[in-house]
Parts: C-alpha cells; sequence; structure tokens
C-alpha cells in the first residue's frame, strides 16, 4: 500500500480509459442555438476496445457534460455537449460549427478525463504523503469534537437510527451506512443543519458524484434549515457548478452563486483538445498556455464563492479539478485544513483514491451511502487498479462501532419487498419502519392490483421460456419474449385506467434490451418517453410502485460477482409495491438469481419445520431429510441435496434462499450426546 502501488495503480485505469468513444447518430435535429442529437442505442466503439465487449458497456451519464464532439461528414465539424439525456440516447450540443451528421453517420466524444486531475494529485508528492496518512484513519477513526453533540431538534418525527447517526459528527472519520428507502439524504440535511448552528464558525464541502446528487443533498440542506427556522443561515450555503436543475431550484436561487460562470466547462473543453505532441510543437505551447489561463481564471473565481460561505457544494469531480483552489483556503497555514467537516454524499461509488486526494481537505470526514449498492467505475483488470480506483472508502469502513451508523428503517417498499432485499443484500437488517407500518394511507398505496397480480401479491416471477443472447445486429444481449412481455403487461396496466404512466419502471441491466423493449412498447402503442425504461446504472435515486424487471441472460459474466449483485439489489430496491421479474430457467439457475428463486419457493412453505436432531438419530440419516423442511439451530430451510458418500448434504435457506453445507456426523454426533 505504498504511494508507487497507488501511482501504478491510476496508470493502469488511465491506460485503459478510452480517449474517444464513437457513436452512430440516428437523427440531429435543430433547436434555437442547440443541436439535439439521437444516437443509435448500443452502437459505440470505445477506443482501443472490442467493438462488441464496449457496446455492453460503455453508458451515456454525466461523466459526459462537458465532452468535446467531433465529426468529420457530411461536414466537419466540433461541439460541446451541454447535457447527456442517458434515458433517451440523447446529446444536447451547443456552439456547433457546423451541422452535426445525420443517420448512420458517427459522432466522436472526447469526455472529460477526470482521473487526470486525480492523478495530479498523487504527483504532488506532499500532498500524496498527506492523502496516505489519512488511509489508516478510515478503520480507525480517533474521537474529535466531542463539544458538538447534534440533538436532531427540531425533528422530533426522526427514526431512532437516524437520530443515532447526528452523532458521527464527533469522529475524524465516520460512516452513514444508507440502504434504500431509509432517509439518508434527510438525515444528512438535518445534520448538516443542525452542525452549521451549533458551529457557527465552522466550514463544511458538501461533495457528490452526479450534479442531480448534489442538486438534492443541497436542497436536503437548505429545507432542514428552512423547516428547522434557522434561516439565518440559508444564504451561507452554496452550490457551486452550472450544471445544475435550474427547475430544482425555484424559490432557493440564494443557492446559486451568480459569480460562478462556467469556467470548469472551457477547461474541460480545452482540455480535451489537446494537441497531439507528434505534431506542431507551437499549437501544443499555445494549448498548454490557454489550459493554463482557465484554470487560474476558475481559480480567482471560485476563491470568491468559497471564502464567503460556510457550505459549498460540489460535485467529486469538480473538487478534483478545483483541488488547488480548495487547498488555499487554509492561507497562509497550508497544513491546516480548510474545512471542518468534508461530506462524501453516495460515497460508495467515489473511488478510495479519489477520496483519499480530498481527504486531507477536512478536519473530520463523513461518509454516506450504501455499499451494498453500485460501486465506482472500473475498467482496468489490474489488481492494483481494483484495491484503489475499484473500491470506495466503505471497503475500510469497521465492522461496527460508534463512526458507523445504520439506517435500518425503510418507507419505500412494501414488507415483502423489503424483507427480500433485507435477506439477500443486508443480512436481514432492513426492516420496514415502524411510522410506515402504522399509517393506513402508506399500506393502501401498497396494495394494488397489477394483472395476474393480485393486491397482496409484492414479488412475483414470470417465467418465459426462451433464454436471452447476444446479437450482433443490436450489439448486446436481448430477449425478445421477455420484451414482448413486459410490454404487454405495461400496455395493459396503461390501459386498464388503474394505472399511470409515472407509476411504472422497467429495467434492464443491457442497454440493447432497453432499446428492444422500447421498440415494443411502441408496438403496443405506448409512446416514447411515456414509460421509464431504464439500465439499472442510471436508476439508482429513483423508485415507482411498480417495477418490472429482465435480467436478459443470467449466464453474462455481467451479471455474476459482487457488482452484479449491487446492481440486483438496486433494481428491486426501486420498488415500492410490485417488483415483477422475467426468468427463463436458465436465468432461474444462475448463481445470482437462484438464491431469489428459492427463497421466494419457500416463503409459502406451512409444513412442519422437523428438528435435524430428531432426524439424526434414525439409522437412514440422512437420506430421510431429502426434500424435507428441517430446522437445523437457528436455520430453518429444505435439504436440496445429498454428497454421495451421504456424509454431507445442502441446506437450502429459507430466508436467504442460498444453499449451506451441512456435516451429517457432526448432527449424528449431536443427536447422540443429547440422547
Amino acid at each position: 500500500m505504498s504511494l508507487a502501488d497507488l501511482r501504478a495503480a491510476l496508470a493502469a485505469e488511465l491506460a485503459a480509459t478510452p480517449e474517444f468513444y464513437d457513436f452512430k447518430v440516428l437523427r440531429s435535429e435543430r433547436e434555437g442555438a442547440l443541436w439535439r442529437v439521437t444516437l443509435e442505442p448500443g452502437y459505440v466503439y470505445a477506443e482501443g476496445q472490442r467493438p462488441g465487449a464496449a457496446s455492453a458497456q460503455v453508458l451515456l451519464d454525466d461523466s459526459l457534460d462537458g465532452a468535446s464532439a467531433w465529426w468529420g461528414a457530411p461536414v466537419k465539424g466540433g461541439a460541446s455537449v451541454l447535457a447527456v439525456l442517458a434515458e433517451e440516447d440523447q446529446l444536447l450540443l451547443q456552439n456547433a460549427s457546423s451541422a452535426p451528421p445525420g443517420p448512420d453517420c458517427l459522432i466522436r466524444l472526447y469526455p472529460t478525463r477526470f482521473l487526470n486531475a486525480v492523478a495530479e494529485a498523487w504527483w504532488d508528492t506532499p500532498w500524496a504523503e498527506r492523502a496516505l496518512a489519512c488511509l489508516p484513519d478510515l478503520g480507525r477513526p480517533r474521537p474529535v469534537d466531542a463539544a458538538t453533540a447534534l440533538s436532531g431538534a427540531p425533528f422530533r418525527w426522526l427514526r431512532p437510527a437516524q437520530s443515532a447517526a447526528l452523532a458521527l459528527v464527533q469522529h475524524s472519520s465516520a460512516f452513514l451506512w444508507g440502504p434504500p428507502g431509509t432517509g439518508k439524504t434527510t438525515t444528512l440535511g438535518v445534520l448538516l443543519a443542525e452542525y452549521l448552528e451549533r458551529r457557527p464558525e465552522a466550514r463544511v464541502l458538501l461533495l457528490s458524484t452526479t450534479n442531480q446528487a448534489v442538486d438534492l443533498a443541497t436542497i436536503a440542506v437548505d429545507k432542514a434549515l428552512e423547516k428547522g427556522r434557522r434561516e439565518q443561515y440559508r444564504a451561507s450555503v452554496q452550490r457551486l457548478g452550472t450544471r445544475f436543475d435550474a427547475a430544482a431550484y425555484a424559490g432557493r436561487e440564494h443557492l446559486i452563486p451568480s459569480d460562478d460562470q462556467g469556467l470548469i466547462g472551457q477547461l474541460a473543453r480545452a482540455e480535451a483538445a489537446r494537441p497531439s505532441a507528434r505534431g506542431d510543437a507551437g499549437a501544443l505551447k499555445a494549448w498548454a498556455d490557454r489550459v493554463a489561463a482557465l484554470r487560474e481564471e476558475l481559480r480567482a473565481a471560485s476563491l470568491q464563492v468559497l471564502r464567503r460561505c460556510r457550505l459549498a457544494s460540489m460535485t467529486t469531480t469538480r473538487a478534483a479539478f478545483t483541488l488547488k483552489t480548495l487547498r488555499e483556503l487554509s492561507g497562509s497555514d497550508a497544513d491546516e485544513p480548510p474545512f471542518d467537516l468534508l461530506v462524501f454524499d453516495e460515497a460508495s461509488q467515489v473511488s478510495l483514491a479519489h477520496a483519499l486526494a480530498l481527504m486531507p481537505l477536512g478536519r473530520a470526514r463523513l461518509f454516506a451511502g450504501d455499499p451494498q449498492q453500485l460501486s465506482p467505475v472500473l475498467r482496468s483488470p489490474d489488481r492494483g487498479a481494483r484495491r484503489w480506483l475499484g473500491r470506495s472508502a466503505f471497503a475500510e469502513m469497521p465492522r461496527q462501532g460508534p463512526s458507523v451508523a445504520l439506517l435500518d428503517e425503510q418507507s419505500r417498499m412494501a414488507a415483502p419487498i423489503s424483507e427480500l432485499v433485507s435477506a439477500l443484500f443486508y443480512a436481514g437488517a432492513l426492516r420496514v419502519a415502524a411510522d410506515a407500518q402504522a399509517a393506513p394511507a402508506w399500506a393502501a398505496a401498497r396494495r394494488r392490483a397489477l394483472g395476474e397480480a393480485d393486491a397482496d401479491t409484492h414479488v412475483q416471477l414470470r417465467r418465459v421460456r426462451s433464454d436471452g443472447a447476444w446479437s450482433a445486429a443490436e450489439r448486446g444481449p436481448v430477449r425478445r419474449e421477455s420484451a414482448e412481455a413486459m410490454a404487454e403487461a405495461v400496455a395493459a396496466a396503461l390501459a386498464s385506467g388503474d394505472w399511470r404512466a409515472q407509476e411504472l419502471i422497467v429495467l434492464t441491466p443491457f442497454r440493447a434490451q432497453r432499446a428492444l423493449i422500447r421498440r415494443c412498447l411502441r408496438e403496443h402503442g405506448v409512446p416514447d418517453a411515456a414509460v421509464k425504461v431504464s439500465t439499472v446504472h442510471r436508476a439508482q435515486g429513483s423508485e415507482a410502485p411498480v417495477v418490472l424487471f429482465d435480467p436478459v441472460d443470467g449466464s453474462q459474466p455481467f451479471l455474476h460477482g459482487e457488482e452484479a449483485q449491487r446492481l440486483l439489489n438496486v433494481a428491486f430496491s426501486r420498488a415500492q409495491a410490485k417488483l415483477i421479474i422475467y426468468l427463463s430457467a436458465s436465468d432461474a439457475a444462475s448463481p445470482l438469481l437462484a438464491p431469489l428463486v428459492q427463497r421466494l419457493r419457500l416463503a409459502g412453505d406451512a409444513r412442519v419445520a422437523l428438528d435435524l436432531r430428531d432426524l439424526a438419530r434414525q439409522p437412514d440419516f440422512p437420506a430421510n431429510a431429502l426434500g424435507r423442511r428441517v430446522r437445523a439451530g437457528r436455520h430453518t430451510g429444505e435439504v436440496s441435496r445429498l454428497s454421495p458418500d451421504g456424509r454431507q448434504f445442502w441446506l437450502v435457506n429459507e430466508v436467504s434462499g442460498a444453499e449451506q453445507l451441512i456435516d451429517a456426523g457432526f448432527w449424528r454426533a449431536r443427536a447422540l450426546a443429547e440422547g
């Protein structure tokens, strides 16, 4: 875990990160001064990667905001990406030098390489040594600031775990673990609102992974200040950056500083336009001077805002790009952290290397998120890259202790969905909140029939005969049967009049299947964009009464391992009332989905559970247990199979759905000892 190891990991990831992506255009339409470019779903070539592998993995997301666009036909031109509409496969381009290409032509995007900014911090040796020295503190936090005890006043409705989480500010590093529906963002807003009041001189830097997440967290703080009768502090909260959702700030315009004029976007476009070092040296020098000037201008503008506010919020990407500016807030004492509290929201998606590079900015650090949901995006197979860039700070989190707060009550999912998610992903720790259970309106909203799923059926498996398969034409895994079935179910729900389009979400892991589902919906008379059809990666942060999920092809390597488990967690936990899962026999046998199928199969098992000790006293044990519901200590389930020599057998745990290996000799000995 040396500095050299970390630098090598960054180099490996940078080498594996494409400098550009080529997308195929479906159509380009002018909208005033802007151009709306619709891309062909799934058709993408990532520089240095084979088209097939890239098309399944590359996603349009916030990372392409501010990217430079270039095209060579029909007329050479370029533009900057004003916004990405990921679920519509669309780009909004500004400052286009010519009309963007039309159908079947290619458009090339040069994304902002934020990892360059992170790497720059790690090649600054004095700063890098300070950052690396923060690593032990993640696993062994120190008590700090014991005088700042937060009570949550006047928010007396906080749940017990939410109230307990307020004590996290008394530790040098702390973790707010917020599973889906537990009110993590609300808790964070209350915590920071009271912190600003209790610490009148304190300064806070609030970071999150996407612009939408920054908006949500910033507004949560402002709402808590407003509702908590702390109006005098609201003007001291400032949201830096220009890619915010303007509509979200209606009535909260005081959160947007007027000094910030989008310089980071100009910088990103300039950096993406770097000329080749093999070409004109003069052009390269001019480019370097331009980038340096923009960086200096950005520092000056940001400093003005940062010096006058008490809570600044921005993306983690922006924080990396403006690290020098943030460091300058320390003044003459460069060793003194400029912020009293550094908060990482959605921290499970921030790489350990990225987080550590920013940690010296704060005297205390708070990581809020859910390590059981999506992790940082990683491209390199390098072991060091996985260690430093494929994991988040949550990987170093203490197993328990006062620096960790788990929010264990959720009010999103109906009880059967909550129990499924809790058993599969949270070791049974998550439950429906007491206040939700006590509210008749909450329960009524989750008892609604949908086609063949009656009001009391909240989780349903719908079988399909065919397995998904890779399609060269679609450039990804697809399955027509499940796409048709989902489109039919959605169309029927809308036609019934019992459901509105915004109450339904259709999820799948693959862009190719998403495009096919949309086509099927159109064929069933459901207009484009009426119902949200999304890849799971883009669904985190959303929720709806009904979620229809299609894994497409359970044999895909993409759907195996820890990251796939997190993906399933995101998919299942979006549902409030109904979770409908489409599976073939092959899907149901996959290692990740088999426990789900077994758990649902055993959920209605009314057979009396036989004590395994009683069966072990009989001469035909363990054969006499095969296929029976048994109780083995704290575990209950069905004995599914025996080893050939009869010394071992497997129990399907009815809570987790997973198979557990049981030693027959142990239970014979126990039965004999107990008489």
